[in-house]
């Protein structure tokens, strides 16, 4: 059984009206435990989770990502609900909010793909974690050198790789930045990963594959024709996933 678990702020209506209609059984971590779900209950095929933050803490799910600049956030609550609270599903879509793509069928045709995968991302780099390069100055992980890295907004697990998170975080009792973290514990647990092509258009940056320092904003892929296959990042107004579904 797959899941797609979309990690939000706050729940939006375009998204829940797009997910409501999937076969997938679909999740959504909400990272504001404040936030009123009064408007959301004709959703059928929704859950939405909301995870108290001492849960993380008592069960080490912390520091998944720093340029939020706060310890627990939803990666933390989504990796920890399904590591410690929801363990059926053999494979789980992980995809932040500001990830598009088409339809139901292209997640789908990927699972058909890779139906033996552990992590499926976009590509892998390797590094030995030299403080002066990337973000390992913030990093760090307990595995010796070397280390991996790469855009995981959106992402695939298996039932092996979520066991191999939820015993890392029983071990250390914290995570840490998400985009070391899954690559590196995958290697280093002999599991099966993949880089398929339909993740090739997930930058940091629209166009842009390297991280660069500078003030960045979203690009929305207007210029380009829209594959329906394709996984997309970053799209962050959610009119423009209409606009693309209609184009």
């Amino acid at each position: 059984m797959n899941a797609v678990c979309l990690i939000t702020f706050r729940p939006n209506k375009i998204w829940c009206d797009f997910l409501n209609l999937f076969k997938y059984k679909i999740f959504i971590i909400i990272d504001d435990n404040d936030f009123d779900l009064s408007d959301f209950t004709n959703y059928n095929n929704i859950t939405f989770v909301k995870v108290d933050d001492e849960k993380c803490k008592l069960n080490g799910y912390i520091d998944t990502n720093f340029t939020l600049n706060k310890l627990i956030s939803g990666w933390d609550k989504a990796l920890y609900y399904f590591g410690v609270e929801e363990k059926k599903f053999e494979f789980i879509w992980y995809i932040e909010d500001d990830v598009f793509f088409y339809s139901e069928a292209a997640l789908m045709k990927i699972d058909i793909q890779y139906i033996n995968d552990d992590l499926l991302s976009n590509t892998i780099e390797i590094s030995d974690g030299n403080k002066n390069t990337w973000h390992w100055w913030r990093v760090n992980i307990d595995y010796p050198p070397p280390y991996y890295n790469g855009m995981m907004c959106c992402v695939r697990f298996s039932k092996k790789m979520t066991e191999c998170i939820n015993n890392y975080a029983s071990k250390n009792k914290t995570l840490c930045f998400i985009e070391a973290l899954f690559p590196t514990v995958a290697i280093n647990n002999d599991l099966i990963y993949s880089n398929p092509d339909e993740f090739n258009k997930i930058y940091f940056k629209y166009g842009v594959k390297e991280i660069i320092n500078t003030n960045y904003t979203s690009d929305d892929f207007k210029d380009e024709i829209i594959n329906p296959n394709i996984l997309y990042h970053p799209v962050k107004n959610l009119n423009d996933h209409i606009l693309f579904r209609n184009s």
